[in-house]
């Protein structure tokens, strides 16, 4: 059963495409009158969503998308004025949120299966998409052998470690300016303690004022 609030964000999700969505919500409307649903777009819309069939003699499992981590970029509130005419994708909805944060496709833990699949869907052999699987690990492994490597001089470098007899102390080196000139920088010292988003503040205003 679908929520006011489900039907609400559903709608908005379908406003950044083509589709007629205004058209599916007079249908749903109509629908509690007592008049004539309109199948074509109840169809259109469920060819959308990823489905399982059941079976009670052959279960096939199903991934829940609740279980995916949900990045803290994008627990803001964001009216993000977008043109219908052409298609808005995951990679342009990462981008509204932060301009360095990875779409979903990239940022799953388990998106080595993604490639695998469209290299199935590519008609690869057996022996190339297992040489393909093995070179992206090795370039996985060595990218993380250098960001442990980088952080491992930056500490030798920047912090300081005075040892304790039951804890060892670390000082850093800090710069007040790197808080930004409103204070909310995430550079700066305490900024996980500090003030809140503006999203919910009142008189904020929240809609678009000019689409770029």
């Amino acid at each position: 059963m679908v929520t006011k609030f489900g039907l609400k964000a559903f709608l908005i999700l379908l406003s950044y495409s083509s589709f007629p969505y205004h058209t599916l919500y007079q249908g749903l409307a109509n629908s509690k009158k007592g008049r004539k649903l309109a199948t074509p777009y109840a169809s259109a819309v469920m060819s959308m969503l990823p489905q399982t069939k059941f079976n009670p003699r052959k279960p096939i499992p199903h991934e829940s998308i609740n279980d995916l981590p949900v990045h803290a970029t994008t627990r803001e509130q964001l009216f993000y004025p977008a043109s219908e005419s052409r298609q808005f994708t995951r990679e342009d909805a990462a981008k509204a949120f932060d301009p360095r944060l990875l779409s979903a496709d990239k940022r799953i833990p388990h998106s080595d299966l993604i490639d695998l699949e469209r290299d199935i869907a590519a008609g690869k052999s057996r022996d190339a998409r297992q040489a393909g699987i093995k070179a992206r690990d090795d370039k996985k492994v060595e990218k993380k052998e250098q960001i442990e490597q980088k952080r491992r001089v930056w500490r030798e470098e920047n912090l300081q470690t005075v040892s304790g007899q039951r804890w060892d102390f670390k000082f850093e080196n800090i710069n007040v300016d790197k808080a930004g000139h409103d204070g909310r920088s995430r550079r700066g010292v305490g900024w996980r303690y500090g003030t809140p988003y503006d999203d919910r503040r009142r008189g904020q205003i929240k809609i678009p004022t000019s689409v770029e």
